[in-house]
């Protein structure tokens, strides 16, 4: 309470005390409209004094700067204006306050007496001046004043002139009366004095409330003015200019945000702090609120934008920073991938296509970055590296699963298979019934799965490789089930037609027990010579397959290898004799045991080569009941020096004869025909990489062409240049080709030495030194320096001859 009653008297003393300089009253002049200061034309006060002259009464105008040192309002003002100038009763003071642009306006006695009281004269000007004022029109809207305040004082006297005569009495004794009764003084005073009292008090509170309401208003703008700041703190400009590509359309993105916010939010935001301001000077306070409450929200959300522009900024000055680091850690993780790709190329013999295609895009893509950073495309750059990262992640991933799927392909693949095979057989074989086409059919799909898993194990395609592998155990799960379903389908059968024969079998058992182990005998020895005849048409079929097929690139040593591995998995045919015998003895019990079963299931051997080729009953009995023995001699290889002294006599003669300008086409055909195919030739081969001096042919190929192709697109040109360019195009063609089939021999005879001596790097250090060195010049591209380092590396070890032409060889000796 004592808070709003110090409030209260503070207003009071602001509201009603005089400063120490005031100024004075301007001096009266005769003029109708009388501005000292000269804030109207000269022209409007002259015209608006002439259109007074029509009007009865007398009017004064007085426009002054401020009337706030002198009076506490407008009206005020004037009355004490009228009085200091001393007007006549009838005339009318109005003075206009140039800095609020409000009228004061005081009625002399003569027109109070008339009915012109204050409130008729505050309605006036709030009806007939206010609209002219927002228009700055001050004159018009005063002489429309003065005509209204006219003519509502000539419609009160007409209507004062038609009363009653007693009613006027009776007014008279009334005010007579009450002014008696209000000891003298009249009643109006004291409703004027009242009035006063509540204007002053509400006054007093719009005042304070104004200044509360100018406070936030203060806070908002200040609010704004920090966003502004910090708007135009971010740097957007010069990194455009600087960038281009993706980074470009981000910063015209940005650019675009900042010009949003300055252009349009902010001074969205500063129109409502204007609405706000002038709704609190006509103290309109809800309404300056609200304008203050939607100023606020919408700072806010431009605040929410500007963190957003920040990060948007800051993110592309990130990728910048990032791209620095980034790009040499790639190319660190592209060598490094390199290696271990070389090393697992040399180590398994396999070419890994795709995975050397993965790291030339990577590359590929780490050069693309310098230029997008050398050209100011950070965004671009960024999101190649991140691509590059993700491939490398996957190469590093596919080389990890490598050495397991290659043991996996390798090896356990062709023995699963190959299990399956001998199971399949066995269970034929003892009689079980089974559906002969659906196992012939698994066994080719298992067959064809098990090359396409090698097949694409040798281009590197891992994820060719893990279907391949999986489609191989779904489909051997699923023969193995149906041949455990046909062995249980036979047991069922066996066991009752064993329980309908019991009685009588052992009636009879004692008489054909003999005859049954002679004939038992009889059909093993049939057996055995039978397996001696398959398997020998099956490696005579097998030979003519190897030789008939297409090789794969693979080493000698690993071809090697896995036949030796093969032979070894090959069983004999007392192994094979023994086999049947047990499998015989248990088909004789009426019951398949656990074991057996297991035994049955897991005993697969030999019959890819034996189910191909198996003879026709009419066949078997013309076959011979024994098997010859192979002969071999030692030999020394033919040595051909004679071929490569004859191919060069067979090259120099050719010449090429080129009359018309078809043949010059035709030959310029063949060239680029004979260049496509050497070039597919070289990528079929899988070389780690290019020679220059191939590359170099290769060119001067292409430029041979290239003047021939420019000489004939002439007019007129010389038939003689063009043989002579096709002739020289086409023996550059023809030693780039034998250049390209000496380079991939060298590549293939290095790779095989190297992974042939490779056993031995861990038993001696120079060889380990001469590997190292036979390596790094096979990843330079020299092969030839590579295979001879190799060749000596081996030498080091085996202690052999240089020339392995003229060591002796064992060979087949030929029949008949």
């Amino acid at each position: 309470m004592k808070r709003k009653l110090f409030m209260l008297c503070l207003a009071g003393m602001l509201l009603y005390t005089n400063p120490a300089y005031a100024t004075p009253f301007p001096d009266k002049k005769d003029e109708v409209v009388q501005d000292a200061d000269n804030y109207l034309k000269k022209e409007d006060r002259t015209a608006f004094a002439n259109s007074l002259n029509g009007i009865p009464g007398s009017y004064k105008v007085v426009v002054v700067e401020s009337t706030a040192p002198e009076a506490e309002s407008p009206d005020i003002y004037a009355q004490k204006l009228f009085d200091n100038y001393n007007l006549a009763d009838d005339a009318l003071m109005i003075v206009l306050d140039m800095n609020t642009e409000q009228l004061g306006i005081y009625a002399g006695p003569n027109l109070q007496a008339k009915g012109a009281t204050m409130a008729l004269l505050h309605d006036k000007v709030a009806s007939f001046y206010e609209p002219f004022r927002t228009q700055k029109q001050y004159l018009t809207g005063i002489q429309t004043l003065i005509a209204e305040v006219n003519q509502e004082l000539s419609r009160i006297e007409s209507k004062q002139a038609t009363a009653k005569p007693g009613a006027t009495d009776a007014s008279k004794a009334e005010e007579s009366e009450s002014s008696s009764a209000l000891g003298g003084i009249p009643w109006w005073i004291y409703l004027v004095g009242a009035v006063f009292a509540g204007l002053s008090i509400g006054l007093i509170y719009a005042m304070i409330r104004r200044r509360a309401i100018f406070a936030q208003v203060d806070d908002v703008e200040d609010w704004k003015e920090e966003l502004v700041e910090k708007i135009n703190v971010i740097e957007v400009e010069k990194p455009l200019r600087r960038s281009s590509g993706m980074t470009e359309v981000r910063y015209h993105h940005l650019a675009d945000k900042k010009e949003n916010l300055l252009r349009i939010r902010i001074p969205d935001v500063e129109m409502m702090i204007l609405d706000a301001e002038e709704a609190c000077d006509r103290f309109r306070f809800t309404l300056a609120l609200g304008m203050l409450n939607e100023a606020r929200e919408a700072i806010s959300k431009i605040e929410e934008e500007l963190n957003e522009l920040k990060t948007d900024t800051s993110n592309v000055a990130v990728t910048k920073q990032e791209n620095k680091v980034v790009v040499p850690e790639i190319g660190k993780q592209v060598e490094q991938m390199e290696r271990r790709l070389s090393d697992l190329r040399l180590e398994y013999g396999l070419s890994f296509h795709e995975l050397k295609a993965s790291l030339d895009e990577v590359d590929t893509m780490r050069k693309l970055v310098k230029t997008s950073r050398a050209a100011g495309d950070d965004i671009a750059a960024y999101e190649t590296t991140q691509k590059a990262q993700q491939v490398l992640e996957q190469v590093g991933q596919a080389m990890e699963l490598i050495p397991k799927l290659v043991q996996r392909v390798k090896k356990e693949l062709p023995e699963e298979f190959k299990h399956l095979e001998e199971g399949i057989e066995q269970a034929v074989r003892d009689g079980f019934d089974l559906k002969q086409d659906s196992l012939d059919n698994a066994l080719l799909q298992a067959k064809q799965l098990v090359m396409s898993a090698k097949s694409a194990l040798e281009e590197g395609s891992l994820e060719m490789v893990l279907t391949h592998v999986k489609a191989f155990e779904v489909l051997l799960d699923a023969t193995y089930q149906a041949i455990e379903d046909g062995v249980l389908a036979r047991e069922e059968a066996a066991a009752t037609v064993y329980t309908e024969v019991e009685p009588q079998a052992e009636v009879n058992q004692d008489k054909d027990e003999a005859e049954f182990i002679q004939v038992e005998k009889r059909a093993e020895v049939a057996e055995v010579e039978q397996d001696d005849s398959l398997q020998q048409v099956a490696a005579t079929s097998a030979a003519v397959e190897r030789e008939i097929r297409i090789p794969e690139p693979t080493p000698a040593s690993e071809t090697e290898h896995s036949t030796s591995e093969a032979d070894s998995e090959k069983p004999t045919p007392l192994q094979q004799s023994k086999v049947e015998e047990e499998r015989t003895v248990r088909g004789k019990s009426s019951e398949l045991s656990e074991a057996e079963r297991s035994v049955l299931l897991q005993a697969i051997p030999q019959l890819f080569n034996k189910k191909a080729q198996k003879p026709a009953p009419a066949v078997k009995a013309e076959e011979p009941a024994y098997v010859e023995e192979e002969e071999y001699e030692l030999v020394m290889p033919k040595s051909q020096p004679e071929q490569e002294e004859v191919i060069p006599e067979e090259e120099e003669q050719t010449y090429l004869v080129i009359e018309t300008e078809d043949d010059a086409l035709d030959e310029l055909e063949r060239i680029s025909n004979t260049l496509v195919r050497v070039r597919q030739q070289i990528k079929r081969s899988y070389l780690p990489g290019i020679p220059d001096q191939l590359k170099y042919m290769f060119e001067e190929v292409v430029q041979t062409l290239g003047r021939v192709q420019t000489i004939m697109e002439q007019y007129r040109y010389d038939l003689e240049e063009v043989a002579m360019l096709v002739q020289d195009a086409s023996d550059l063609v023809d030693e780039t080709e034998r250049m390209a089939e000496r380079i991939i021999t060298t590549c293939q005879m290095a790779e095989g030495a190297i992974q042939y001596t490779n056993r031995y790097r861990r038993q001696n250090r120079q060889v380990n030194e001469l590997l190292t060195k036979a390596e790094i010049s096979f990843r330079q591209l020299a092969f030839a320096e590579a295979y001879q380092l190799a060749e000596e590396a081996r030498l080091v070890i085996e202690g052999a001859p240089a020339e392995e032409d003229n060591r002796w060889l064992l060979r087949r000796k030929k029949k008949g």
